[in-house]
């Protein structure tokens, strides 16, 4: 008795312990929730409060939507932490039972812990109810914050001004580009005065050195380089496709680290000694864009347009206009830098905005003149060489854009000329950005096409390692260059949109709401869907199931070929080894969806009543296709003969089995046919096999003599066995003479062939040293005249 009360005691303390953890665990998670929904709600006032506040800039507007995204990615994650507790608690009440009707009761035990939960529960439901009503809430406001700037960015586009022809413009824009000049010379001034009181030795001393070593270094790299380049061209070998986009690549890239690598330390260094002061920096930071952008752009067309370097040329350019199209595009590109400079400098330096709308007019008068250079350049040219074969020339569809540059140009020449300098400096730099980009993107695609095609050719040492590891063969190889290949274009694709909408200036899109939606996923009904967790499934599957293949492989190469297990039993194990993996793979991928299994649990009911309608032919298939793995009644290898042919079983599937006859055609059966119906398998046990030799002598002959003679060719070929013995049998008295047949054993029955076509060289050769005729039709013998 004293032992039983000791068992309660200790139950109940852990059940009190259990309850308690859970209670606090709860506490801690609602004290959480609370806290954040008091904070967010407060956060989400102010910054309502901000955007109906009068005179609010597009800068304010973009700071406030990042806060407002912040507000809803904090209520998003908090609204995920009470998930699972949520979901614990309507478990705990779902095994209680539904609650008891109205005029009856439960026990009391059963009404307390009911009521406790749906206690808790309630606790936990009111934050997620507030949480979700904060989501809503900054979506609203992040929809409002769009409106808002899209009404702003329309009336800065479309506000009317003075015309390119009205003298007053330009009058304004001399006094503002005056007043510029003085204000310059006052900030390097100030700076120069300032300098000697704070500049430290030790970075004025540095930066000599640092230029001296980077200039050193970099003409032994030029030299190098160029070494090596004069070295390919000298071999005569025409370049192939990647290696003309590597070139491209290769040199855009090193001319962007290059100067980011004179910059950085450069600006980096001055700042240590005290030299770069805020209204120096005003000026220094957009003379570096302008460095950076002129020399990028210059530098990407030139390797496109290869200048005096047919064979390099990306694009279908003659001589004059690859020589004439870099210069159109830095001269374009440096244009476009230095108005934003300037505009950015302007704007530290708060100069009129009279002078900004001058400045403005003529950095986009030129960059439409720049524009229409370059077009008309690439449209006339007199000395197109023929195209060489195997050299592919770039961008040629971009022919049927030309009208609407054209109109573009004509468009933004306009705006100029009614005064809209906003729109016409809009469309003159966002035609120029955009191509950039998009030639940019096509490069980029084109690269990675042209770097599949090299890695997948069987000549190139990466495409003969991709089969030895893989161990996959052509076709295979091409499918994977396809997955590649496609995988790329969606990587550019999502980068490349989003890219070419924010150079639009659609600031009223929210990228990064967008992105988070991705990742946090959305709701349908009840459902929610996350693009992020579907992704992070298909990687999961598809690394199960590339694991598995590499894990079957290793099982192949390092264990099973270096036993002498038959051929049929590897390939069982093989089989097996795969289910296995693959079931691990799926069910990986579940628990990475977060199933649970009451979840799988209803997917398998739903699947039990498909089988038992629709896919019951496909399931026999299957656990045929496990039968056959497991009694082995057929193995890979094995020559069978069916009702629709007979051939070599090649492999077996999950659905079917494929037969290859002995005419290379692939008979496809399925799996149910070779359980339930009757085969034929001349290697079932081992290759020992039977053949039969038929041949027929005409009446008159000796049988006796025939009979010895064809055992003599039975018995003197080598491979024909000699246990049991071979026969020859007179086995009927045919139409045209005596039918005899050889009945032989071969210890491989693949070889029974040809064993008989030899025997029947023999026999022939024999009989005509015997002078033992052949039986044939009496139509075929010629009368003769006595």
């Amino acid at each position: 008795m004293a032992r039983r009360v000791r068992l309660m005691l200790a139950i109940l303390a852990a059940s009190w312990l259990l309850t308690a953890a859970a209670q606090a665990y709860n506490e801690a998670i609602v004290s959480k929730a609370e806290q954040a929904v008091s904070s967010l709600t407060l956060d989400l006032r102010t910054l309502d409060a901000g955007v109906n506040s009068a005179g609010v800039s597009d800068e304010q507007l973009q700071l406030f939507r990042n806060q407002v995204e912040d507000i809803r990615t904090k209520a998003t994650a908090t609204v995920a932490t009470l998930a699972d507790p949520i979901a614990e608690i309507t478990q705990q009440i779902t095994k209680l039972g539904p609650a008891p009707a109205e005029g009856t009761s439960e026990p009391e035990s059963v009404a307390a812990q009911r009521k406790l939960l749906n206690d808790e529960l309630s606790r936990l439901v009111g934050p997620k109810s507030q949480l979700d009503l904060i989501v809503v809430g900054a979506e609203q406001l992040s929809g409002r914050i769009s409106a808002i700037q899209r009404d702003q960015f329309v009336k800065r586009i479309f506000q009317g001004g003075r015309s390119v022809f009205n003298p007053y413009l330009w009058v304004e824009t001399a006094k503002g580009l005056a007043l510029l000049n003085t204000r310059l010379i006052g900030l390097f001034s100030e700076w120069l005065s300032g300098a000697g009181h704070l500049a430290n030795i030790i970075g004025l001393v540095v930066i000599p050195a640092y230029l001296i070593i980077f200039l050193g270094a970099l003409v032994l790299l030029r030299r190098s380089l160029r070494r090596r380049f004069l070295a390919y061209s000298d071999s005569g070998l025409a370049p192939n496709d990647i290696a003309r986009l590597w070139r491209l690549a290769r040199v855009v890239t090193s001319v962007f680290a290059g100067l980011a690598a004179l910059v950085l330390p450069v600006y980096a260094a001055l700042d240590a000694a005290s030299l770069m002061t805020p209204r120096l920096a005003l000026v220094v930071n957009p003379l570096i864009d302008v460095v950076f952008m002129t020399a990028v752009y210059w530098t990407l067309a030139r390797r496109l347009a290869a200048p005096g370097q047919p064979r390099w040329r990306l694009v279908d350019l003659d001589a004059v206009a690859a020589a004439r199209f870099p210069l159109l595009v830095g001269l374009t590109a440096l244009v476009v830098a230095m108005a934003r400079a300037l505009g950015t400098v302007a704007d530290g330096l708060f100069l009129p905005v009279s002078y900004t709308v001058g400045q403005s007019a003529v950095s986009a008068a030129i960059i439409l003149l720049l524009l229409a250079l370059t077009l008309y350049s690439l449209r006339h040219q007199q000395g197109l060489a023929e195209k060489s074969p195997g050299r592919r020339l770039y961008f040629g569809w971009a022919r049927r854009f030309v009208p609407a540059l054209w109109l573009a140009i004509a468009v933004g020449v306009g705006a100029l000329l009614a005064g809209y300098v906003a729109l016409a400096s809009y469309i003159a730099e966002q035609i120029f950005e955009t191509a950039v980009l998009i030639a940019v993107l096509f490069l980029l695609h084109h690269l990675s096409d042209a770097a599949v095609n090299s890695s997948i050719d069987p000549q190139s040492g990466l495409g003969r390692t991709l089969r030895r590891v893989t161990g996959l063969g052509e076709r295979g190889v091409e499918r994977l260059g396809i997955v590649f290949r496609t995988a790329a274009d969606i990587v550019l694709l999502l980068a490349g949109l989003p890219l070419l909408l924010a150079l639009w200036t659609l600031t009223w899109v929210d990228f990064r709401s967008l992105a988070n939606t991705a990742f946090s996923g959305f709701r349908i009904g009840d459902v929610t869907v996350s693009p992020s967790t579907m992704l992070l499934v298909i990687l999961v599957l598809a690394g199960g199931i590339v694991a598995t293949n590499l894990m079957v492989r290793w099982l192949d190469r390092r264990i099973l070929a270096q036993t002498r297990v038959d051929k049929g039993v590897q390939d069982s194990l093989k089989k097996g080894a795969s289910y296995a993996g693959y079931i691990l793979a799926l069910g990986m991928a579940f628990s990475a969806a977060g199933l649970n299994f009451s979840t799988i649990a209803i997917v398998a009911g739903a699947l039990g009543v498909g089988i038992g309608f629709g896919l019951q032919s496909i399931v026999n298939n299957f656990v045929s296709g496990l039968i056959l793995l497991i009694e082995r009644p057929i193995r890979v290898g094995d020559w069978v003969v069916l009702d629709v042919g007979e051939g070599l079983v090649k492999r077996i599937n999950v659905r079917s089995t494929e037969i290859e006859t002995f005419d290379s055609c692939s008979i496809i059966v399925p799996n149910s046919s070779l359980v339930t119906g009757v085969v034929r398998n001349w290697t079932h046990g081992d290759n020992f096999g039977r053949f039969t030799v038929a041949v027929s002598v005409e009446y008159g002959s000796d049988a006796a003599k025939v009979r010895d003679l064809l055992l003599d060719c039975a018995r003197s070929h080598p491979k024909v066995l000699t246990f049991p013995e071979p026969q020859a049998l007179l086995v009927r008295f045919g139409a045209y003479g005596l039918d005899f047949e050889i009945k032989a054993a071969v210890a491989d029955i693949f070889e029974g062939a040809i064993v008989a076509n030899d025997l029947r060289h023999a026999i022939l050769k024999t009989f005509g040293e015997k002078t033992i005729s052949i039986a044939r039709p009496l139509a075929l013998i010629q009368p003769t005249k006595n």
